[in-house]
């Protein structure tokens, strides 16, 4: 039955591709666009095969050559060594029973097991299923039996959080269980095998395999089936599934492919290889960001990925940064203010990084400018994509250094091989230049929500093309700019807001460091705007009406927040995600308390 809710994603038929390969393009064709269509056509061959398959040629290519290095965990992995670790793991667990298309649970930070998770997935045919550490019982329960998972890899503890404990109290059975071979278990029925990481062995009281144990038991046994297993994998099956990060309610599970994860992966390479010899990545890998643009790029290319620590921390990343001299690095935001904002940050040289890709929140051309000449780096873009599309549609790096303000102030153009449209209500291409729906289609578009069909087909449509929710308008070149998400534009007595215009206009304000606009039910306009605004650490006294004021000349008199507050945190993901929903709940709670 599991299979075959697996199989249900597949008779979805995949939409027509063109291929295409990367050389820079001049940005100034000789064909302008008229509609806000593009397709970025190129002579890059498609990739079919699994991520593992790929990647072991790779590793054989470059079997001394480092791949990964885990700062935290004082790891450092040849492509050789890595795959030793692979192939002992995925040997063992085929061992345990797994079959092709079973749900693994991966409940872990940013540790050297999470990584080798995803090509043992590949491997197996299994379907990695990233599960936020920071989640607690009833939100682990929810992910675990949304997509039946059999199995569950996790540590005792991460920072404060003692995971194992919050497992158990989930399943106080575990305590009677007599066998590691396959468990009952009450609240998670379909959960046959939990798998511990770290140097202590998991309590004897426990049925709970060893990851320390199951490599060293993968490392001596025949291989012969697992490479038959490896085999029979197909390309087109599903290897993976990210939650959605919920910013406007209950969490997606939307499942990708290794065809789509090895050729978004092979597009970055063909477009971004140059600046990823030594790649910082601090952001999460429960995160499709991390996973693609991070972890899985050692499946196409010799280069080197750095994991600062197993939870985003600014020393910890400006120390990698200095030791190893990345070329690069990759993060929300939040990342990069963090690190800009640290009082230390000069006691750390990172004049290596080339390249910064920011991405996961919308963000304006003052503070990318600020990151390039601060931090300092010598390009910073943005690239702009969903989990629904394994991680990356656009890149403003296309550009190059020919347009410094298209560079900054786009989402650039849509990657190899992929369409993108602007389309209004009905789904009709707009003339350039005018704002509507964000809209791509192509090979990395996932399978669909598990579980879901429903919420699947409103976000796909019959011909294959994926419903972004994000307005935005495309210039004569095909490159786009974001204008906000379509849930979070306000209508104020029949008006059409969107709050990143004011959210611009407010950060202009010499005090301001940023700015979130969102709504609140109004009985007289439908919708009322709130604005909540931090202030740069060095600011003198500011108050809601000196904000109220200075936007007086800047937008017209019915954008300007009715509510203004001076906050000292936005609410967030876990990701780095503003979740406006929940700030607009804070901020009815605050009124109706007066």
């Amino acid at each position: 039955m599991l299979i075959n809710a697996i199989k249900t994603f597949l008779v979805r038929p995949r939409s027509t591709r063109n291929i295409i390969r990367f050389n820079k393009r001049n940005t100034s064709s000789s064909t302008k666009l008229t509609s806000s269509y593009y397709h970025h056509s190129s002579s890059l061959p498609f990739i079919y095969k699994t991520l593992s398959q790929n990647f072991d040629e790779t590793a054989t290519e470059y079997a001394n050559d480092e791949c990964y290095v885990f700062k935290s965990e004082q790891k450092r992995y040849t492509f050789k060594s890595f795959k030793d670790e692979v192939d002992s793991l995925a040997a063992s667990l085929l061992e345990l029973g797994l079959e092709k298309n079973d749900r693994f649970a991966v409940w872990l930070p940013n540790t050297s097991e999470n990584a080798t998770m995803s090509f043992v997935a590949s491997k197996l045919g299994l379907v990695k299923v990233s599960i936020n550490p920071a989640y607690v019982g009833r939100e682990l329960e929810y992910c675990i039996n949304k997509v039946g998972c059999k199995a569950i890899l996790l540590s005792s503890s991460v920072k404060s959080i003692d995971s194992l404990s919050i497992f158990r109290h989930l399943v106080p059975e575990l305590d009677q269980q007599s066998s590691t071979n396959e468990l009952s278990l009450k609240r998670l029925p379909t959960l046959k095998h939990i798998i511990l990481t770290g140097k202590q062995q998991p309590p004897k009281s426990l049925p709970i395999h060893s990851y320390r144990n199951l490599l060293e038991h993968g490392a001596k046994i025949s291989h012969n089936k697992l490479n038959e297993r490896q085999a029979s994998v197909n390309p087109d099956s599903p290897v993976a599934i990210f939650f959605t990060s919920g910013t406007t309610g209950h969490p997606k599970a939307a499942t990708l492919t290794n065809f789509g994860m090895i050729n978004m992966s092979q597009g970055l390479t063909e477009h971004l290889g140059p600046h990823f010899t030594r790649l910082c990545v601090p952001i999460p890998m429960f995160h499709i960001f991390c996973e693609v643009v991070g972890v899985l790029n050692v499946a196409t290319s010799k280069c080197k990925m750095v994991f600062p620590a197993i939870l985003p921390d600014p020393v910890a990343t400006m120390r990698a940064i200095h030791e190893e001299k990345c070329t690069a690095m990759i993060g929300a935001p939040i990342i990069f203010r963090d690190i800009l904002a640290h009082p230390d940050r000069k006691k750390y040289d990172l004049t290596s990084l080339a390249y910064c890709g920011l991405g996961a929140s919308p963000m304006s051309i003052e503070f990318l400018r600020q990151v390039e000449m601060e931090l300092p780096v010598k390009r910073a873009a943005q690239l702009y994509g969903m989990t629904e599309n394994s991680a990356i549609l656009t890149s403003s790096l296309w550009t190059g250094d020919e347009n410094q303000t298209r560079r900054l102030a786009s989402l650039g153009r849509c990657m190899p091989r992929l369409e993108i449209k602007v389309v209004d209500r009905e789904g009709t291409t707009v003339p350039i230049g005018q704002q509507g729906e964000i809209w791509a289609r192509g090979f990395p578009i996932m399978l669909g929500y598990y579980g879901d069909t429903q919420k699947t087909n409103e976000a796909i449509t019959p011909s294959g093309w994926l419903r972004t929710g994000d307005e935005g308008r495309m210039d004569e070149d095909g490159y786009l700019f974001y204008i906000g998400r379509q849930k979070e534009m306000i209508i104020r007595g029949g008006v059409n807001i969107y709050p990143i215009e004011i959210e611009n206009a407010i950060i202009e304000h010499p005090n301001v460091s940023e700015a979130q606009v969102f709504s609140i039910p109004d009985a007289r306009h439908g919708e009322e705007i709130c604005a909540w605004i931090k202030l740069k650490p060095d600011a003198s006294k500011c108050e809601p009406e000196d904000i109220a004021r200075f936007l007086l000349d800047k937008i017209a008199f019915f954008k300007i927040p009715k509510y203004i507050r001076i906050v000292d945190k936005f609410i967030l993901t876990p990701t780095g995600k503003v979740q406006k929903f929940k700030m607009s709940e804070s901020m009815v709670n605050e009124l109706n308390k007066k």
